[in-house]
C-alpha cells in the first residue's frame, strides 16, 4: 500500500470526523468504533459486523427518530471504521509474514 494512499484514507477518516454535519463527533467518532447504545449503536455494531444484514424495517425505525441526513453520517462513519479496522487487521498480517522482505 503506498504512503499515498494511506493519506488519502487518513484525509478522509478527518474530514468525517471534524467537518460539520447533523451528528456531533463524539456521535461519529463513537460510530467509527462501533460503539453506541440502544438501536442506533445495534445498528452501526450491524454494520461493523455484516453490513448486507441491515434491513429496511432496521432503518425505518431509526428514521423514527433520527434524520435521514444523521443516518447517512453514522452509516458512513460505521463503514469506515469498519474498513480501517479491516485495512489494519490484513496490513499486520502482511508484516507478521512477511516482515521487512523486500
Amino acid at each position: 500500500m503506498t504512503t499515498e494512499t494511506l493519506t488519502l484514507a487518513a484525509r478522509l477518516e478527518r474530514s468525517l470526523l471534524e467537518r460539520p454535519g447533523e451528528t456531533t463527533r463524539a456521535q461519529r467518532e463513537e460510530a467509527t468504533r462501533a460503539e453506541g447504545d440502544g438501536p442506533l449503536g445495534q445498528y452501526v455494531r450491524q454494520i461493523d459486523q455484516a453490513a448486507y444484514k441491515v434491513t429496511t424495517e432496521q432503518v425505518d425505525s431509526l428514521r423514527t427518530s433520527h434524520s435521514d441526513d444523521a443516518l447517512f453520517e453514522l452509516t458512513v462513519c460505521a463503514a469506515q471504521g469498519a474498513a480501517k479496522r479491516r485495512l489494519d487487521a490484513g496490513l499486520r498480517a502482511i508484516d507478521d509474514a512477511f516482515g521487512d522482505e523486500p
